[in-house]
């Protein structure tokens, strides 16, 4: 990759790496809290629904945030969540209300035997987004391949991890944020592919891997930031093609 190119990608990641891009992105919503259990449960949450337009993404996720009325954590734990079990009746995309109770059961056992969800990432061990995939397993929208790229989990370990706090949280210290991956939607990925950081045809764990890499030599110990870099690299290369701003899914 060109010097230039390398520079211009830090020069985008500083400008949308501040806390105006909050507002507009799911990550807003953990945000609301300051409690670290409902901070992991927001995000988890959020993360979990994260398919699509993102305006619908911010108008559910809103919706969730209501019925838990101020705290996640006591939602979990009060089981105010059990009303859902075995409502088939469509919750969002192809998620139904069951599947948001049985997601929110399973919380409600991490929360009753660790004291927050990194306990339990790193109780069960491995990488977080395998270990993530393991306290889940079963769930719906869960990845369960290996070979997944894991978009909404990676994006959840992203804010959970990264410790500049400006949008990203810095809760779970036991993670290195050098070792995540990039949160590969397929955005980053098409905008990735043109900058010659992946030759993949598929947006899967091996392509992520392939770009988390190329951002590693760039930000060694903070890959991650990369996500922030291509996002402006996407919105900046819209405009210079008339489209004024980036496609509005993730």
């Amino acid at each position: 990759m060109l010097q230039t190119t390398i520079e211009q990608l830090r020069t985008w990641a500083a400008e949308y790496d501040n806390p105006g891009f909050i507002p507009a992105d799911p990550v807003s919503f953990p945000h609301r809290f300051t409690a670290k259990q409902d901070i992991e449960i927001s995000g988890f949450l959020t993360a979990w629904i994260a398919y699509g337009n993102r305006k619908q993404i911010l108008k559910k996720a809103g919706e969730l945030h209501t019925e838990m009325d101020g705290s996640p954590l006591a939602y979990i734990i009060g089981r105010r969540y059990a009303a859902h079990e075995g409502d088939t009746r469509p919750f969002y995309r192809f998620f139904k209300y069951s599947d948001l109770h049985d997601i929110c059961r399973r919380l409600h056992d991490i929360y009753t035997t660790y004291p927050d969800l990194e306990a339990a990432v790193t109780a069960t061990g491995g990488d977080p987004i395998s270990a993530l995939q393991t306290l889940f397993a079963g769930i719906a929208g869960i990845p369960r391949t290996p070979q997944s790229a894991s978009k909404r989990l990676a994006m959840f370990v992203r804010w959970m991890v990264r410790r500049d706090g400006i949008v990203d949280f810095g809760l779970w210290r036991s993670i290195d944020p050098g070792t995540l991956l990039i949160p590969l939607d397929t955005h980053v990925f098409d905008m990735a592919r043109r900058l010659g950081m992946t030759r993949r045809s598929t947006a899967d764990r091996r392509a992520a891997e392939e770009i988390t890499a190329c951002l590693r030599e760039i930000w060694p110990d903070d890959p991650c930031m990369g996500d922030f870099a291509l996002f402006g690299y996407g919105v900046n290369e819209d405009k210079g093609r008339g489209h004024g701003a980036q496609a509005e899914d993730i």
